[in-house]
């Protein structure tokens, strides 16, 4: 029983083992039947070089901002070559109207930039500028209105300039007593234009005036400051004080006094043989910056005797004396000394071979007004002036020590003439320097 029993147990065994070996081999056959099969898994292919690389399609959708900023977009194409044509700015066309709004011809417009450019207007009131004035300011002057406004002005614009009414002055004419002079002569004395306009030289318009209450208005005068002159029978030329006058605006309230003159007598002859010189004609001279007095010429007699009433009674004056056989001559210095009278004889020699037809007495210089004051115009070749270094442009500033920065062209006239061989001091500007001049008059012929 012991021999069966190990046989049974060895059975058993091996039974076991075998069970055992089928099982090993049958379960890797089962799991690779019912689990899930792995992807397979490929291998890697090799990127080319860069080189190779195709260029990158561009996006359908717009880029984000980082893309913006970090990605430059592709340049385009330039375009094909063309012709290129530059159109240059045409002139600038417009009108002048006056005050009433109707058309203004013979008006000056200018541009204040560029300088110098400027037209006319024709008889419609147009004005045509060259092309360069596209976009200046430009402004209109026609005297006697005032100045149209700065207007900006454009090619192929709408331009239109409108001036401005014209001012004037109100007054009365009187006597030293107060009393009204109902007859007289009324004279610009001098004009300086409001702004920069150069509307050139009023001074010298005169008109007769004859009122019982010795009152004047004079119109349609242009903007700016005025200094006016009265003169009558009898009385010599006095001036107003300066006198502003704007746009569309009547100054009143000007007074004139016009006091009573004094009486020039003396006698004309010739300077060679002491006979008397008839029919020579005797007149103030330089009494008014404007020439304008009522103070009428007078002539010599058979005996060569004159005598001028309405002579300034006080202060220098002179008087020029004419014939057409004589050089005429201007008598400097002359004062009245506030007497009823006053004498001159004078002399004057025949005209010659050497062309001379004037003879004066001063410091051989010319004067005119400016805005900067009075100004020397010229110098004589061989006058005290010229000798002395005086020059064209000078600013007269002071007549020995006094100021001249308030005296008309009249009086400083007055002042520089006098007696041959007396001195006098000329203040003058120069190029913003001041220079003092002392000289002796003398005689000059021209």
């Amino acid at each position: 029983m012991a021999g069966g029993g190990t046989a049974g147990a060895q059975r058993r065994a091996w039974l076991t083992a075998t069970l055992l070996s089928v099982a090993l081999l049958v379960a890797p056959l089962l799991v690779w039947l019912f689990l899930p099969r792995p992807a397979p898994v490929m291998p890697a292919r090799p990127e080319p070089a860069p080189a190779e690389l195709p260029r990158p399609e561009p996006e359908a959708s717009a880029p984000n901002e980082a893309e913006v900023v970090a990605v430059a977009p592709p340049p385009e194409p330039p375009p094909p070559p063309r012709e290129t044509v530059v159109a240059s700015a045409g002139p600038v066309r417009g009108v002048v109207l006056d005050p009433e709004g109707r058309p203004s011809a013979g008006a000056v417009v200018r541009c204040r930039e560029p300088p110098g450019v400027s037209a006319s207007t024709d008889a419609e009131g147009r004005f045509e500028l060259p092309p360069e004035a596209d976009g200046c300011e430009a402004t209109a002057e026609q005297a006697p209105f005032g100045d149209a406004e700065p207007t900006r002005v454009a090619a192929g614009g709408d331009n239109v300039l409108r001036l401005l009414a014209a001012g004037g002055i109100a007054g009365e004419v009187v006597d030293e007593s107060g009393r009204p002079v109902e007859a007289y002569l009324l004279a610009i004395e001098s004009f300086v234009p409001a702004g920069t306009a150069d509307r050139g030289s009023v001074n010298g318009r005169a008109r007769k005036v004859l009122d019982p209450g010795g009152a004047f208005q004079w119109g349609d005068l242009a903007p700016g400051r005025y200094v006016l002159a009265a003169s009558a029978a009898g009385r010599p030329p006095a001036r107003s004080p300066s006198v502003d006058v704007e746009a569309g605006r009547v100054t009143r309230g000007v007074r004139i006094v016009l006091p009573q003159g004094a009486t020039l007598r003396g006698r004309v002859v010739d300077a060679a043989s002491g006979a008397p010189v008839v029919e020579a004609q005797v007149e103030l001279d330089s009494v008014t910056s404007s020439g304008a007095n009522a103070i009428s010429l007078v002539l010599t007699d058979a005996n060569g005797d004159y005598e001028l009433e309405g002579v300034p009674a006080s202060g220098p004056f002179s008087v020029r004396v004419r014939h057409e056989a004589y050089v005429s001559k201007i008598v400097p210095g002359l004062d009245a000394r506030g007497a009823g009278s006053a004498r001159a004889d004078i002399e004057l020699r025949p005209l010659g071979d050497d062309g001379s037809r004037e003879e004066l007495t001063g410091i051989g210089a010319m004067l005119s007004v400016s805005p900067s004051g009075v100004v020397i115009a010229d110098v004589i070749e061989g006058g005290p002036a010229a000798l002395a270094g005086l020059a064209r442009g000078d600013v007269i500033v002071r007549i020995d020590g006094e100021s001249a920065a308030d005296l008309p062209l009249s009086d400083c006239i007055q002042r520089l003439r006098g007696a041959p061989g007396t001195r006098v001091t000329v203040g003058v500007e120069r190029e913003g320097r001041a220079l003092d001049v002392t000289m002796r008059r003398d005689v000059v012929v021209r």
